[in-house]
């Protein structure tokens, strides 16, 4: 049988959440000045005073809300990772995905989540959130190189997270469309693979054959 304390914590616990969510939204309209006492607690249904109740200052929201929302981001990339997909994918598969997560998630999705991110790294008391979000998102590259066959793919997977990164901030200066954005970052993939796969000695000799026939 529930208690009515238990009632009043699960009460409090969604009332916190729904008060970090707020922040969260407001955030991604405004970044963090958009985040005040008043306004969280407008966007969250609730009364005026009770950001004051749960957090002691507008520092506080605001490094709980990105925290929280950026330590759910690395559970979900860690959960994918852990999907037993099988061996015998292809490159194509890669980026046929690509493809449909730029459908999926549009550029203010890849903005917000960018901006959770860098904030996040600028401040002291998250800055080991953001270093796990990282390192899951590295470690789910890994797992798709090695289901498409990739070697020791560790140092490859952060290249390809860093490109991934880098695509998400092109794309909030529209320079190009969200198809040619794909596009390029599965061709940027396929180099990396190529390169990788040819290893280092073979695409030296390649680099020195070129600077050969520009002479």
């Amino acid at each position: 049988m529930t208690t009515r304390a238990q009632l009043t914590q699960e009460r409090s616990r969604l009332r916190r959440d729904e008060l970090l969510a707020a922040a969260i939204e407001l955030f991604a309209e405004g970044g963090s000045r958009a985040i005040t006492h008043r306004a969280v607690a407008a966007r969250a249904g609730l009364p005026p005073a009770t950001t004051t109740y749960y957090f002691e200052s507008i520092d506080e929201l605001i490094r709980e809300a990105l925290g929280t929302h950026i330590d759910q981001w690395s559970r979900d990339i860690e959960s994918l990772a852990a999907i037993d997909g099988g061996a015998g994918a292809s490159i194509d598969d890669v980026s046929a995905f690509i493809t449909r997560v730029f459908a999926a998630r549009g550029p203010e999705v890849a903005g917000l989540e960018l901006a959770i991110f860098l904030a996040a790294a600028r401040n002291p008391g998250l800055r080991d959130n953001a270093t796990r979000s990282m390192h899951a998102f590295e470690a789910l590259a890994r797992t798709v190189l090695e289901r498409i066959g990739v070697q020791e793919p560790a140092a490859l997977a952060a290249s390809i997270a860093a490109l991934i990164v880098g695509t998400a901030m092109r794309r909030q200066s529209d320079a190009y469309t969200e198809q040619a954005e794909a596009e390029l970052l599965v061709s940027a993939i396929r180099g990396l693979v190529a390169a990788h796969t040819m290893g280092p000695e073979s695409v030296d000799r390649t680099l020195a054959g070129l600077r050969r026939a520009q002479q």
